[in-house]
């Protein structure tokens, strides 16, 4: 029996206990594709953020061995599962990488008026704007983000930092497997995303990337763009049936 694993959904990255960084992914195209290889006789694991509905595909599939659902929240959740998933006895023969990850995090929380008492504080002792980029970085004056950040604080400032990388870990875990990734530029010419989408491919060890332009989504059109490391391959998917089709045929 062939496997296959496919990530969906957001991120999500908490601010406090309340607040959180994500965005507007669904993770639809996810579930239907789910839904394809299981008709297939695939064994289907889904990695999927906990705002996505999977209850139809759960409904339908309830008691079905093949179907494996790791719901997750942040972007360490969903590289930890990965990984997970990677050390499970049967190796999977293919992994779509759909989720959108978002690229960043909370590092902490401060006020404006707390970061500014700071620095004008240690002003003195200060040297070059390297000093006042260290304090700025890692401050005496952030705020305890471990339960929910008091309301209305009219100088709120998050400072954000970068979420790890996880395409750039899925040849290292799956490295016989079929790696597909997405990417999402908006309103850009097609061959600047061709472009983006190959350079993304060869740099990750990927074997072909989704492309498709927001602007196109937003118009009702959801013609994703089949890029390998040379760039566009001149075949565009335009439905998760076309997707499985492309991929059940390239591991026939």
């Amino acid at each position: 029996m062939k496997k296959i694993i496919i990530t969906g959904g957001p991120t999500n990255e908490p601010i406090d206990e309340v607040m959180k960084i994500t965005n507007m992914s669904t993770g639809r195209l996810s579930v239907a594709l789910g839904e394809c290889f299981l008709r297939a006789g695939y064994a289907v694991r889904l990695v999927l953020n906990n705002s996505v509905n999977a209850d139809r595909l759960e409904d339908a599939n309830e008691g079905n061995r093949n179907l494996k659902i790791t719901w997750i929240e942040t972007t360490e959740d969903m590289l930890r599962a990965l990984e997970a998933l990677s050390r499970e006895e049967s190796r999977a023969d293919a992994v779509i990488h759909a989720s959108a990850v978002g690229d960043y995090l909370a590092d902490f929380s401060f006020l404006l008026e707390d970061m500014a008492q700071e620095l004008f504080a240690k002003l003195p002792g200060m040297k070059s704007a390297a000093d006042i980029l260290a304090v700025l970085e890692d401050p005496s004056c952030k705020l305890d983000d471990s339960s929910k950040i008091s309301s209305y604080q009219k100088n709120l400032t998050v400072k954000l930092g970068l979420t790890p990388k996880i395409i750039a870990r899925l040849r290292e875990w799956y490295q016989g497997s079929l790696l597909i990734g997405c990417k999402l530029l908006e309103n850009v010419p097609k061959e600047e995303l061709f472009d983006v989408a190959a350079h993304l491919c060869e740099r990750n060890d990927m074997d072909f990337i989704l492309a498709n332009d927001l602007a196109d989504l937003r118009a009702g059109k959801p013609e994703r763009y089949l890029v390998a490391r040379n760039g566009f391959t001149g075949s565009t998917l335009g439905s998760p049936e076309d997707i499985f089709r492309f991929v059940d045929g390239e591991l026939s």
